[in-house]
């Protein structure tokens, strides 16, 4: 079992909030043991907290095979490793994890195969995992099309959808769907026009059916790498992007109870190349209507940084992510305080 260590911030009460603002309660380091620990997910299942992330050698590398840990807790403080995931010989990364409408846990990840002597070449095949306990998966399974990276998948009401991307000269995107998990099917080639390096995601649901997607974008021309705000209705064939003006890594978003998007991300200081030393993993708000993004709270992070999972629980913000702001890379846990739009907390 491991106990939670470092900072930890502690509250008796909340103070009193502005409304709208966001305040940390506490933060802790859950994990830390493999030499590099990253690239979270987070979910509250079967009574639980599950938390999945890689565990390598460094960020990527040649010959660095990452694994697949999960961890599990009763009460978000002790955690105790649930088991570990790999393909042998290929790079597990990127673990996302969502509860199906048929109560099973689902964890999508992908098989990360770099041709280094060509590295705009990727042979990714994107794979998921199925448990009904947390402890006990079944897979890999493979899912989709071959060097297309699923990097999550979101329900509304039975069905899961995720976005593939290929990366580099194969710059394509392309939207699926699926009903269990393991097949999945094409929905749509190129939601967003290619050549602008768009990869990872996040996505979002109205009660309507309405889908938002939150999407980075690498290109070459930095002043390009504004991450887009995407927009659609069902059957989601037709989409409207917008810049929100920054450059994000790592997406994550959610919906609050009063119906505001908040996302986590890896944010870059303007005119920066993004090297690891200015990074780090922020919390802010996106109006969906004007694709506007305010930044609203700072994790206690630096270096390699972000790729967080959200769970709004017990009227608040639980938040996973990993850094290296301590030195080592490591998982760590915040809660936080969200005040709502018109009241105090």
């Amino acid at each position: 079992m491991f106990k939670t260590i470092s900072l930890l911030i502690l509250t008796s009460s909340l103070t009193t909030l502005s409304a709208g603002k966001l305040k940390l309660l506490s933060v802790a380091k859950i994990w830390s043991q493999a030499p590099h620990n990253a690239f979270t997910d987070l979910e509250h299942f079967n009574g639980q907290w599950f938390c999945a992330f890689r565990e390598g050698t460094g960020h990527a590398g040649k010959g660095d095979h990452g694994k697949i840990r999960v961890i599990c807790s009763e009460d978000g403080v002790h955690w105790k490793s649930a088991v570990l995931l790999e393909s042998p010989g290929l790079d597990l990364r990127d673990a996302k994890l969502s509860v199906m409408p048929d109560g099973r846990l689902l964890l999508n990840s992908c098989e990360y195969d770099v041709d280094h002597d060509h590295p705009d070449v990727r042979n990714n095949q994107s794979v998921t995992f199925t448990s009904t306990d947390g402890t006990r998966w079944e897979g890999p399974n493979r899912i989709a099309d071959k060097g297309y990276w699923l990097w999550q998948t979101s329900w509304f009401e039975e069905k899961g959808y995720a976005l593939g991307y290929q990366w580099g000269s194969r710059d394509r995107t392309r939207l699926y769907s699926t009903l269990d998990g393991v097949n999945y099917s094409h929905l749509l080639d190129d939601p967003r026009p290619p050549g602008d390096r768009s990869n990872e995601h996040a996505l979002v649901f109205k009660p309507d059916g309405t889908l938002h997607m939150l999407l980075r974008r690498d290109h070459p021309e930095h002043a390009a790498s504004s991450a887009l705000l995407g927009t659609s209705m069902p059957p989601y064939s037709k989409w409207s992007w917008h810049p929100l003006g920054i450059k994000m890594g790592g997406p994550a978003m959610i919906t609050l109870p009063d119906g505001r998007l908040l996302t986590a991300v890896r944010r870059y200081p303007d005119g920066t190349d993004g090297s690891w030393g200015s990074q780090w993993t922020e919390l802010g708000f996106i109006q969906a209507d004007t694709a506007v993004y305010t930044p609203a709270l700072k994790l206690p992070s630096g270096g390699d940084s972000s790729y967080a999972g959200l769970v709004w629980r017990e009227n608040m913000l639980w938040v996973s992510y990993y850094s290296s702001h301590e030195g080592k890379t490591s998982i760590y846990l915040a809660k936080v305080a969200i005040a709502k739009k018109n009241q105090q907390p």
